[in-house]
C-alpha cells in the first residue's frame, strides 16, 4: 500500500471518528485531517518508506508518526471554538488511524 492509499483510508476513517467525536463539526475536522496530512506528508513518507524497508520497526514508527503531532494545528476546529483536550484526543484517533492502516498494509 503506498502514501495516498493509506492517505485515503485515514481520511474515510477520520470522517468517521469526526462524526463521532464532535457531529456538528465533523466537516472541520476532516477539512483540518486533509491539512494535517499535506503539511506532514513528507516526514509520514518517510517513516513509512523507512518502516517498509525494515529499517525501523513498528513502534519506532508509531513514534515518528506520532511526533508529526506538532504539525496537526486544526486550525477550524480551533475556529469553532472546540475545547483544546477534544481536538487532541481526535489529532491522537487520526495518527492512530494512520498508524493501524500503515501496519495493516504490510
Amino acid at each position: 500500500m503506498n502514501f495516498n492509499q493509506i492517505k485515503t483510508a485515514v481520511l474515510a476513517q477520520a470522517e468517521t471518528l469526526a462524526e463521532n467525536s464532535f457531529h456538528q463539526f465533523a466537516t472541520q475536522g476532516v477539512a483540518d485531517t486533509q491539512a494535517f496530512l499535506a503539511d506532514s506528508e513528507a516526514t509520514l513518507k518517510n517513516a513509512l518508506a523507512l518502516l517498509q524497508q525494515g529499517k525501523i520497526d513498528p513502534d519506532d514508527f508509531a513514534d515518528a508518526v506520532k511526533a508529526t503531532s506538532t504539525l496537526a494545528e486544526m486550525n477550524t476546529l480551533k475556529q469553532a471554538g472546540l475545547a483544546s483536550a477534544k481536538i487532541d484526543m481526535f489529532v491522537s484517533g487520526v495518527l492512530q488511524i494512520f498508524i493501524d492502516a500503515a501496519l495493516a498494509a504490510l
